[in-house]
Formats: C-alpha cells, structure tokens, sequence
C-alpha cells in the first residue's frame, strides 16, 4: 500500500477498541472476543481500527499484550486490509523501540504513537520528545501517527513534520487554537485526526478548520452515528452534524461521568464482548447500566429520516 493511499484511508472515523478480558481471569486476554468485536467494526463500515490506545487501557497492558492484539486485530482485517489497524507504540521508549519492528513484521503499516512523559508530566524541554520520536520512526518502516496528549505549541508540530515517517497527528482538541494554528503551519504535510465533543456539537468547526478524521469510542457499540457524522462533514452538510451530535450528546454525558467502563458496558448490551476493566479504571455499576441502556434504546429508536 502505498504513502498517499494509508494518507487517505486515515481521512475517517478512527475507532478506538476496548480491550477485552477473560471473565474468570481480568488479567487473560480475550483474545477471541476482540476478535468478534473487530468484525462487529468491520461489517459496520468502520475503515480504521486503534487497539491499545488509551481506550484500549494501554497503561493496564504489558508489552507482550500489546502485540497479542496487535497482531490479532491485523488477523482478523486479513491481507486484503478490510481496515486499516494502527496498533499502539507507549511512551516508553525501550518498548516502542521494540514493538514497532514486530508490528511491522506482522503486516501493520501505520502506528499510533504515544508521547514520552517525565515522571508522568510533560517535560519542559521538548528535544527529549524530539528525539523519541526521530529514534522510534528509525525502529521501522512503519509510518507514525503522534497522538498530542501534550498540549504542543504548533511550532513543535511543524518541527515533527520534518520527521518523514510521521504522517500525521492525532490531536484530542483540549488546546483547538493550537492545532488549527498547526494545520495552517504545515497544512497539507499530514493528516489531521481531532476529536468531538458531541456536547457542546462543535464538530463540524473543527473539520471546518481542517481537521480530516475523528477518534470514536461510542462506535464500539453505535456505529452508525459516529460514521454518519463523518460523511455528513464529507458533504459540508453542518446542521446535520449539529442534529447528530445533540442526538450523541446524553451518550458523552453518561461516558464522562461513568469513563471508559461505559464503553465496555456498551458492549455488553448490544451482544459483544465487553466486561470489565483493569484498574485504576472502575467498572460502571448497575444503575449505570440501566442508564446506558434506556440511551441505547432511545439512540436505536432515531428513524432514516433523522440521519
């Protein structure tokens, strides 16, 4: 596959999986039940797949499950690359370092990429992250996909563009003035994931400033929404992303105040393999779920017209 074509199949709805686990053992892979759960996205449409990101419960994971469902999710999207998985590289740098010559060799073209931390802050001289990601890019022939958990000023992301592995940024928008600030710097030398925010329904801003894709949790479970929403900018049709997202808006609301849990309870509740998470993350309780469900049946209930 060729550089400009995963550039344009990055241009989507990036699901972020769950990582499911045993039920008799939270610290055995499911192995079997991501595998259902990737078909799920899959026959839903969804074109690109993130395993072991922070979704994913990345900061519960060892190195060895990290490439256990990489190297099942590149599986289940087979040879013909039925989507495009882009496994996930930690901050650590000794273990991306390792990590990412294994996802290549398993077929993986594209690698989200974590930032490096100093004692779980970000550190000040940004060099050192300079640097991590200049040896990681040299670790394969993988492209990168830098996930800005950081905060960068947009020079810094111009500074990233000289990396030629780096492809593009995923930015989650908690600083939006920087990364539209970033995309007018270094414009069409990488592609722009952002994030939502179906509450306040400022999505269809975000793509009007440039962004070219979004990251979705939701899609785990409700698919149609999150893969409407992305066509709807596709065809610049903005009230309907408004309408969308204001349908979307009570599902953010029970995710912020319940956390990734809820997603995997979602998961539960439409026949997937969802359960429980690892902590310090906290499963959601059974009034959770009881709210979760009658949003389900509500969401389930939105005719063709309304999309």
């Amino acid at each position: 596959m060729r550089r400009n074509e995963l550039r344009s199949r990055l241009k989507a709805v990036h699901a972020y999986a769950t990582t499911p686990f045993l039920k008799a053992d939270l610290y055995e892979l499911d192995l079997q039940g991501l595998a259902r759960n990737l078909e799920f996205l899959i026959e839903a449409g969804v074109e690109v797949i993130n395993v072991g990101g922070g979704t994913g419960e990345i900061d519960a994971l060892t190195p060895g499950e990290l490439e256990a469902i990489s190297r099942t999710a590149l599986e289940v999207a087979g040879e013909d690359g039925k989507a495009l998985i882009t496994p996930t590289l930690p901050g650590n740098a000794a273990v991306a370092l390792e990590l990412a010559p294994k996802y290549e060799q398993m077929g993986a073209r594209v690698a989200l990429a974590m930032p490096p931390f100093l004692r779980n802050s970000v550190p000040e001289n940004l060099d050192g992250v300079f640097a991590h990601y200049r040896q990681v890019a040299a670790a394969s022939g993988l492209l990168l996909l830098p996930y800005n958990t950081q905060y960068w000023p947009a020079e810094f992301v111009q500074r990233l563009a000289e990396i030629d592995a780096i492809v593009g940024v995923k930015d989650p928008c908690l600083e939006p003035h920087q990364l539209f600030r970033a995309i007018r710097l270094v414009g069409q030398r990488l592609v722009w994931i952002g994030n939502k925010r179906h509450d306040p329904g400022v999505l269809h801003f975000r793509y009007q400033a440039g962004i070219e894709g979004f990251t979705a949790g939701f899609v785990n479970f409700a698919p149609r929404f999150e893969l409407e929403l992305h066509r709807a900018a596709l065809r610049e049709e903005w009230p309907l992303m408004v309408v969308l997202q204001a349908q979307l808006a009570p599902l953010e609301r029970l995710r912020n105040r319940y956390g990734d849990g809820l997603l995997k309870a979602g998961l539960d509740l439409v026949g997937l393999s969802g359960g429980r998470v690892r902590p310090p993350r906290v499963d959601v309780d059974h009034e959770g779920r009881s709210e979760l469900a009658a949003e389900l049946e509500r969401l389930n209930d939105c005719n063709g017209e309304e999309l």
